[in-house]
C-alpha cells in the first residue's frame, strides 16, 4: 500500500488520515529444492482515490455559528470513508460562522454513489450550538455533486437536543420519505438452550440508509423460545434495496444465550 505523503498538520494538506490502495501483491512459492521464490503481481482493477470537495453552509439566523469541533462521515454504495474532522476551512479563517460557506477537501477511496452523511460536533468551547443549513459534496474525480439538506440545530439545548444528524442525499431522501412496513421473521434454533430471555434488537441496512436500532418486542408473549418463529412488523422509511441486518441482544435475563437459525425480512 504505497503512500509517499505526509500525515501531519503542518505538512502537505494538513491531513493526518490517509486511505491507501494496494498496487502490488507479493506471494512466496516453495520450490522443490526447498528455496522460496517471491512472485510479484500488479493488482488488477484497483480502487481509485477520489477527491471530495465539501461545502458546509451555516444558517443565517441568530446564534447559528459554532466554535465546536465538527466531524463528518460520508457513505456511498461502495462503503464509507470513516469519520473525519473538518479542521481547516479553505474559504474562511473562522469556520462555521453565521451565514457562511466553508469548503474542505478530503481524499478517500472511491465511495461510489453518495447517499448519506453523518455530521456532528463535540459540544466543546463557549458557543457549541450550530444551525446547519446544508452540505454539498462534489466528487472532483467524476464531477458528480450531491446535496444533503439539514436546516436544523445541532445543539444540546435546542430543538431535539441532538448534536449529530444523519442526512440523506436529495434523490435518496425523496425515496425514503415513503414509510414501508417490513415484516421481520426471526427463527430460533431447536437445540437445547437455544432460546433467550434477553431483550433483542435489530438494525436493517439498505441503499437509502438504516432503520436505526429497533427493539423486537410484543406484549404478553414469551419471545425467542427454542424452535419458535416470531413475527414482527416494523414501520420504517423506505430503505431501498436491503444490504444487511444486525441482530443483537443486551445479555439480560437468567438465560441470555441465543441460537438464531435465521432472519427473514
Amino acid at each position: 500500500f504505497p503512500c509517499e505523503r505526509w500525515l501531519a498538520k503542518s505538512e502537505d494538506d494538513g491531513e493526518t488520515v490517509r486511505e491507501l490502495v494496494p498496487s502490488d501483491i507479493f506471494t512466496e512459492k516453495l520450490l522443490k529444492d526447498g528455496t522460496l521464490k517471491q512472485i510479484e503481481e500488479e493488482v488488477e482493477d484497483p480502487l481509485e482515490v477520489h477527491t471530495y470537495k465539501i461545502s458546509v453552509f451555516t444558517g443565517d439566523i441568530y446564534g447559528a455559528g459554532t466554535d465546536a469541533n465538527v466531524f463528518l462521515n460520508i457513505y456511498g454504495d461502495l462503503g464509507d470513508m470513516g469519520e473525519r474532522k473538518l479542521s481547516k476551512s479553505e474559504t474562511n479563517f473562522n469556520k462555521f460562522e453565521r451565514g457562511q460557506e466553508d469548503t474542505f477537501t478530503i481524499e478517500a477511496v472511491d465511495l461510489g454513489i453518495l447517499y448519506k452523511i453523518k455530521i456532528r460536533h463535540d459540544n466543546s468551547m463557549i458557543s457549541p450550538d450550530w444551525f446547519l443549513e446544508k452540505v454539498e459534496i462534489l466528487d472532483e474525480t467524476t464531477e458528480e455533486s450531491f446535496v444533503f439538506l439539514c436546516e436544523r440545530w445541532l445543539s444540546k439545548k435546542k430543538e431535539d437536543r441532538k448534536i449529530e444528524r444523519t442526512l440523506y442525499e436529495q434523490v435518496h431522501k425523496a425515496r425514503s420519505l415513503v414509510p414501508v412496513k417490513y415484516e421481520t421473521i426471526v427463527v430460533t434454533g431447536f437445540e437445547k438452550g437455544a432460546g433467550t430471555d434477553a431483550n433483542v434488537f435489530i438494525t436493517i441496512y439498505g441503499l437509502n440508509g438504516d432503520s436505526g436500532k429497533r427493539a423486537l418486542k410484543q406484549k404478553f408473549r414469551n419471545l425467542f423460545e427454542r424452535g419458535k418463529t416470531n413475527r414482527f412488523y416494523l414501520e420504517i422509511l423506505d430503505m431501498g434495496e436491503l444490504k444487511k441486518v444486525r441482530i443483537e441482544h443486551d445479555n439480560s435475563g437468567l438465560a441470555p444465550g441465543w441460537l438464531v437459525e435465521r432472519v427473514e425480512i
